[in-house]
């Protein structure tokens, strides 16, 4: 017959290490579900893509107001989406641009009134050219991050350790598309005069301000220490 000793103490100890481990385990849950729950598409429709409202990744705009818009816009090609803002522009309508999770805190996302149109880059997410040799990805501007590291990931690329703001600092290339005049098919392409301006200048920046209808150039160049 085999003898033991009983322990009320120890019981009770190992009973509430359990409830403890169980209780860190539900709130393990909760926190997994939040952080890998993306948020709600930004832009909701009444009915198909018109009659819409859009808002940030946040839920709510600081003065908590609705923006409204007539309806949204999902191209899928660079062609599309010049064909979208020349025909917005030609019918004289404002446009806007919202993304797949809507980062932006203030109102730029908002027209004025309910007639304008978004312009989202949802469906822009395709890589157009992948070049391992020369350690490059061609991308559109719908891509997130966590599709960018992925992209490179498939080509044997990776993307240099960087804060996540900090992504633009190896950007080398880049291609925007604003409405334009007649002559320009009422959509024009800024890369010719981006690029011409960054080769001009060792360190150069373009700060567009389309509500003043204005483009900053900003020229930063080295010079002789004794200058």
């Amino acid at each position: 017959m085999a003898f033991g000793r009983y322990s009320p103490s120890y019981d009770f100890q190992n009973a509430a290490f359990w409830r403890t481990l169980l209780g860190l385990l539900c709130i393990l849950t909760l926190v997994l579900t939040g952080v890998l729950t993306p948020p709600e598409d930004p832009v909701k429709c009444v009915s198909g893509n018109t009659n819409c409202t859009v808002t940030n990744s946040y839920g709510a705009f600081p003065d908590r107001s609705t923006c409204r818009v007539a309806n949204v816009a999902y191209p899928t090609t660079e062609a599309e989406l010049v064909s979208i803002v020349a025909a917005a522009t030609k019918a004289g309508r404002k446009m806007r641009v919202t993304t797949r999770y809507s980062h932006s805190i203030t109102k730029l996302a908002c027209t004025d009134g309910t007639n304008g149109l978004l312009i989202s880059t949802k469906f822009l997410n395709h890589t157009v050219q992948a070049d391992a040799r020369a350690m490059t990805l061609t991308v559109e501007s719908g891509m997130t991050l966590r599709q960018l590291i992925a992209e490179a990931a498939m080509v044997g690329l990776a993307l240099p350790y960087a804060p996540y703001c900090a992504v633009h600092d190896y950007v080398t290339e880049i291609r925007m598309v604003s409405p334009g005049s007649v002559n320009d098919g009422f959509a024009k392409d800024f890369a010719d005069q981006a690029v011409t301006f960054g080769e001009k200048h060792e360190f150069a920046d373009l700060l567009w301000l389309p509500s003043q209808g204005k483009v900053v150039y900003r020229r930063d160049d080295r010079v002789a220490v004794n200058t």
